[in-house]
């Protein structure tokens, strides 16, 4: 039988090997943050089109670091107005490709350049049997044909715009720009504490519904803390956009956002993650684009390699339906350099 000091010796050696492969992960470098929120940002068709925040880790780039990340989105909106003010029936595949890089212990910046399909898509029948097959079938769905791609808005001016199959394909969104300032790095027992500034440039088409125009500005302060093999994350973000109308309808040039996560740690290379979303008002007086949406997510992580990080998820809307997309699902790929060691 082991002796107790060689099976304090064994414990030890576990635990430091644990911890060892914990700290070479090189994509947390505090105990309070796990492998972080899911990097999906509000889904509705119109917060698509202004600045808002995608939930990130509460912690910086390591300095010299490079992230390097391809974000995929594909999401089935079936949003009608019981006002007829609009018609939302589309499908979208959104491509995100990003970079951070961090300048100093405490302080990294990122760029990010969408690029999305919009079309009628193949979802349609996949979302009428889950929702017959959870008994809350969508009647008004069926009046309406199959993987149609259409955009009615009977605007606030008086004017109809709207963008049917001819209107379909690639287009290029509008790029943003992070800086981010590390106010605590946290531990085992106290919070990870991080500030953001973002802003948005209009690379996209207005006249395509690709942009809104114009310049945004987003201010946030995210959190992370960890409780055993749980890790808590938190962000509130107050947005200023610079348009006040789109397509006939009257924007709100402030909005706020508020993300949750609770990441399960399952093990050193893969946790799981429950995320919920809640962003204010969009339009000012336009159906359901006028109370906030919910949006809730579920997924996973999963560390490929030292340098490279998987993650997909599964996103509904909650409470308001008419406003956000009626499923959607999110996979994403970020390869990160080695962390400096000094």
């Amino acid at each position: 039988m082991l002796r107790f000091r060689q099976i304090v010796t064994i414990v030890a050696v576990t635990q430091s090997a644990m911890a060892a492969a914990q700290a070479g992960s090189d994509w947390s470098s505090t105990p309070a943050v796990g492998l972080g929120p899911l990097l999906l940002r509000s889904q509705s068709p119109l917060n698509l089109l202004q600045l808002t925040p995608t939930p990130l880790p509460p912690i910086t780039v390591q300095r010299g670091q490079l992230d390097i990340g391809v974000l995929e989105s594909w999401n089935n909106y079936f949003d009608v107005d019981p006002g007829g003010r609009y018609i939302i029936d589309a499908e979208t595949l959104g491509l995100t490709i990003g970079a951070g890089y961090g300048i100093t212990d405490t302080l990294d910046v990122s760029v990010s350049l969408p690029v999305t399909y919009r079309g009628g898509g193949i979802l349609d029948g996949f979302v009428e049997w889950f929702e017959n097959g959870l008994g809350v079938p969508n009647k008004d769905r069926r009046r309406y044909p199959r993987n149609q791609f259409l955009v009615l808005l009977h605007g606030e001016d008086g004017k109809t715009y709207q963008f049917t199959g001819t209107a379909s394909g690639w287009g290029l969104e509008d790029g943003t720009a992070t800086a981010r300032y590390q106010i605590s790095r946290g531990s085992e027992t106290t919070p990870a504490i991080l500030a953001g500034f973002g802003v948005k440039l209009p690379t996209g088409r207005e006249n395509s519904f690709h942009s809104s125009g114009g310049t945004d500005l987003e201010a946030g302060v995210s959190v992370g803390q960890r409780l055993g093999r749980f890790h808590l994350y938190g962000t509130a973000s107050l947005m200023q956009h610079a348009m006040s109308e789109f397509a006939g309808v009257r924007l709100r040039r402030a909005q706020w956002s508020l993300a949750s996560a609770v990441e399960y740690r399952a093990s050193l290379r893969t946790s799981y993650l429950l995320q919920g979303l809640v962003t204010s008002p969009s339009a000012r007086d336009f159906g359901d684009f006028a109370r906030p949406t919910y949006e809730v997510t579920f997924g996973f992580k999963r560390v490929l390699s030292r340098e490279l990080m998987l993650e997909a998820s599964v996103l509904e809307n909650l409470f308001v339906f008419d406003n956000s997309p009626d499923v959607g699902f999110h996979v994403g790929l970020v390869w990160r350099s080695p962390a400096r060691r000094d």
